[in-house]
């Protein structure tokens, strides 16, 4: 199913590739893959250092904090200044920095199992980059017979429904579409932006904080929910006046690219309301992961269409007795 959904997705790079190669199709799918593999192998390379890190650090602070052993350097001043949360923060942050190990002693069995997560997204990370590099060579399989493979896909939506069964397989297919452009490289821009960002400024871990990134852009929540912290980071490890700002003017445009990204791609070519192709997208991602992405995106928009065709049929008179 995943080598499917990301033919689908595909299915203009390749075909521009094989414009651009004078139709040699097999030959452009082959390119496909390597480029394809490379895009998923050289984040996962550049970035898994500072990923395992990352995990290591939390984890190894979660159990040395309730230990006593980690101490934290005083609240600036400042902070207080901040409006708003700054009075809070700064109160808080003056407890722990008195006593790390009283002020989570009421969260000791919540961090540690905050930490058991950390380390459980990083393998699965590491599985789901091995199942979609297989998956790639699916879709590569699947785009050297597309034709083949879209009449059969075409002519089992007729079989089970006729003319709207044709349709829902056409508005599947720009549902993958969407989501493809609209959410996860929506999400994937988002989380390489806040890498470069997080690793200019030289924030510890930064493969981690950029997976919890797009983790959460895909979930369609902003990023500022993890930049936000780092710069806390940055301003408790006495960061240079300039290196705070900049990154946090840079996790702040970066939180809000989406509104700039999202009508360029998501909506472009598809006649469905985009409200649709987020609703299921999302529904599918909490039900069944990131290929419930998809398939949550598919299903709801191919409700849309049958519940839209349902209401423009004629109604049936009611017969009496």
């Amino acid at each position: 199913i995943w080598g499917i959904i990301l033919a689908v997705a595909l299915r203009p790079v390749h075909v521009a590739i094989e414009t651009a190669l004078g139709g040699r199709r097999k030959l452009a799918a082959t390119l496909l893959v390597v480029l394809c593999l490379g895009v998923l192998a050289v984040p996962v390379v550049a970035l898994s250092g500072s990923l395992v890190e990352g995990v290591r650090f939390v984890s190894d602070t979660v159990e040395s904090s309730v230990e006593g052993e980690v101490r934290v350097p005083p609240a600036p001043a400042s902070v207080a200044s901040w409006p708003l949360v700054g009075p809070a923060l700064y109160e808080t942050w003056s407890a722990a920095s008195t006593s790390l190990e009283k002020a989570l002693e009421p969260f000791h069995s919540q961090l540690l199992a905050f930490a058991s997560w950390l380390v459980g997204v990083a393998k699965q990370a590491a599985i789901g980059a091995l199942l979609t590099a297989v998956a790639i060579v699916i879709a590569a399989f699947l785009l050297t017979r597309r034709e083949a493979v879209a009449g059969i896909a075409l002519a089992i939506g007729v079989r089970l429904g006729g003319e709207p069964g044709e349709e829902a397989v056409r508005s599947a297919g720009q549902a993958i579409a969407a989501v493809a452009k609209g959410v996860v490289g929506v999400a994937a821009i988002q989380a390489a932006l806040a890498a470069i960002g997080l690793a200019v400024a030289g924030v510890p871990g930064a493969g981690l904080w950029a997976l919890l990134v797009l983790m959460l852009a895909v979930a369609q929540l902003p990023p500022i929910l993890v930049l936000g912290p780092a710069v806390l980071y940055l301003v408790a490890a006495d960061a240079g006046t300039v290196t705070i700002v900049l990154f946090a003017l840079w996790a702040v445009i970066v939180s809000l690219s989406d509104a700039v990204l999202k009508p360029l791609l998501l909506g472009r070519g598809v006649d469905l309301p985009v409200a649709v192709i987020l609703i299921g997208a999302i529904g599918g991602l909490l039900l069944h992961g990131l290929i419930g992405l998809f398939v949550g995106a598919v299903v709801l928009s191919t409700g849309y269409r049958l519940f839209g065709a349902w209401l423009r049929r004629p109604a049936v008179a009611a017969t009496e007795g």
